[in-house]
C-alpha cells in the first residue's frame, strides 16, 4: 500500500522549492538579536519602582536604538535608492522569435559593501506609479515568477582593480561577468552594468565604492566608541557624556563623509524605455544623520545637567550620591601638631597641611545652625564637653 502512488518503490522525492529572497538575513538577525535584548530589560521595567521605571526605560531605550542604528545601517541596502515602473525586455531568447517584455518594478539599493537590484513583475490591478496601462497587461510568462533579487559586491578586497572583467577586475565585475553566464534578466544586467564602467566621468562604481569603505569605517568606530560610552556611564555620567558626543560626531562625519563623496558629474541616471531610473539617499542615510544628530543632543542636555544640576543627573543615571563623593573639591587646613612630633610640610615651620575632601554635592546641604536652639531641642555647643568618668558602685 505504501508504494501505490509511487513510480517506484523508493522514498518520496520533492523538488527544490525556489522562492525569492525577499529580506536581508544579516539585518533581520540584527533586528532580531536587538529586539531581544530590549524585550529581556523591559519585561523588568514594572519591577522597578518610582520614577526610576521611566529612566531605566528611556536610558536602555537610547542606547539600544543608538548600537541597531549603527549596526543595520553598516550593513543595511538603503543608502543610495530608486525605484521605476517600466516595460522591459525580459530575457533574450523566448522560443518565439522575437524578444518579449513584462511589466515590472526595478529596485536599485546601494549598501556600504555593493548594490542590490530587484525586479517585480507588475500584474493587473497591481499599483504601479508611469504605467497607465497596467489593467489589460497579459503576463507573457504566466507560468513563470518573475520575482530577482540579485546582490553585487565590490567589498572584501575593497580594490578597483583592472579595467575589464578578468581575474585581476574588481570583484564587483567579475560577479557581474558571472551573471551573465548565469543567464540573468536583462534588466538587472543592464543596471549592474553602469557600475562596472570606470573611465572619464563614468566612474560610478568608484565612487560608491570608495564612499561605501570610508563611511563603513566611520560607523565601525562610532560603534566603538558606542560601547565605550555604555561601560563609562556606569562610572561617571561627564565622561560617558563625552564619548556619547565623539559617537555622534563620528556617526555625522560618516553621513557627510557618503554624501559628498558619491557626487559625481554626471550623476547616475538609468533609461528604460518608460522613464529613468534616477536613486538618491535612502532610509540608511537619513537614519544615521538623524539619529547622530539626536546624540550630539543628548549628550550637551546630559553634560548641562550634570553641570548645573548634579544630583538629577545622579538620579536619572542611577548613581548614588556617595559614590560620586570621589569627585573632590580640594580644601588645606593647616595644623598644628605637638611639640618635636611635627613634621614640616610645604615649607618651613612645625606642622603639616592635610587635605580634607569634601563631596561638590554636599556643597548643597543645608548647614547647621550655629545659633543655639529653644529648650528641648538639641543645641550646638562653641566649647567641647570634658568627659567625666562616673565611679561604679559596688
Amino acid at each position: 500500500m505504501g508504494n501505490s502512488f509511487r513510480p517506484q518503490p523508493l522514498p518520496a522525492y520533492y523538488p527544490d522549492n525556489k522562492t525569492p529572497v525577499s529580506e536581508d538575513l544579516l539585518e533581520v538577525g540584527l533586528l532580531v538579536a536587538f529586539g531581544m535584548i530590549a524585550f529581556s530589560f523591559f519585561i523588568i521595567v514594572p519591577g522597578i519602582r518610582g520614577m526610576e521605571r521611566l529612566w531605566a526605560f528611556v536610558r536602555v531605550a537610547v542606547a539600544l536604538w543608538v548600537g541597531a542604528v549603527i549596526l543595520v545601517s553598516n550593513f543595511g541596502y538603503g543608502w543610495y535608492t530608486g525605484t521605476l515602473c517600466t516595460r522591459t525586455q525580459y530575457k533574450g531568447y523566448t522560443g518565439s522569435g522575437f524578444p518579449q517584455e513584462i511589466q515590472a518594478e526595478v529596485g536599485l539599493h546601494v549598501g556600504l559593501r555593493g548594490i542590490n537590484i530587484t525586479l517585480l513583475e507588475r500584474k493587473a490591478g497591481d499599483n504601479c506609479p508611469g504605467l497607465e496601462e497596467l489593467h489589460d497587461y497579459k503576463p507573457p510568462f504566466p507560468n513563470e515568477t518573475i520575482n530577482y533579487n540579485e546582490q553585487f559586491w565590490w567589498a572584501n578586497p575593497w580594490a578597483q582593480g583592472r579595467l575589464g572583467f578578468g581575474r585581476f577586475a574588481g570583484r564587483l565585475n567579475q560577479e557581474f561577468r558571472a551573471a551573465e553566464a548565469r543567464g540573468m534578466p536583462y534588466p538587472i544586467l543592464w543596471v549592474s552594468e553602469y557600475f562596472t564602467l570606470d573611465g572619464e566621468q563614468i566612474r560610478w562604481g568608484r565612487k560608491f565604492r570608495i564612499a561605501g569603505w570610508y563611511t563603513h569605517q566611520a560607523l565601525w568606530l562610532a560603534f566603538a566608541t558606542y560601547l565605550v560610552s555604555m561601560l563609562v556611564f556606569i562610572f561617571a555620567i561627564r565622561l560617558g557624556a563625552y564619548w556619547m558626543l565623539c559617537t555622534g560626531l563620528v556617526m555625522l562625519l560618516g553621513s557627510f563623509a557618503f554624501a559628498i563623496i558619491v557626487q559625481n558629474d554626471p550623476p547616475i541616471k538609468i533609461p528604460f524605455s518608460d522613464g529613468i531610473l534616477v536613486p538618491d539617499f535612502g532610509w540608511s542615510w537619513y537614519l544615521v544623520l538623524f539619529t547622530a544628530i539626536a546624540v550630539i543632543a543628548l549628550s550637551l542636555i546630559v553634560l548641562a545637567l550634570e553641570f548645573f544640576l548634579p544630583r538629577s543627573a545622579a538620579a536619572i543615571f542611577h548613581h548614588s550620591v556617595v559614590e560620586e563623593d570621589d569627585f573632590f573639591q580640594v580644601e588645606e587646613d593647616e595644623t598644628v601638631e605637638a611639640e618635636g612630633y611635627g613634621v614640616a610640610s610645604r615649607g618651613s615651620g612645625r606642622g603639616r597641611t592635610t587635605r580634607r575632601g569634601v563631596s561638590r554635592y554636599r556643597k548643597t546641604q543645608r548647614r547647621p545652625r550655629s545659633t543655639q536652639r529653644a529648650r528641648g531641642g538639641s543645641q550646638r555647643l562653641k566649647e567641647e564637653v570634658a568627659l567625666e568618668e562616673i565611679p561604679h558602685k559596688e
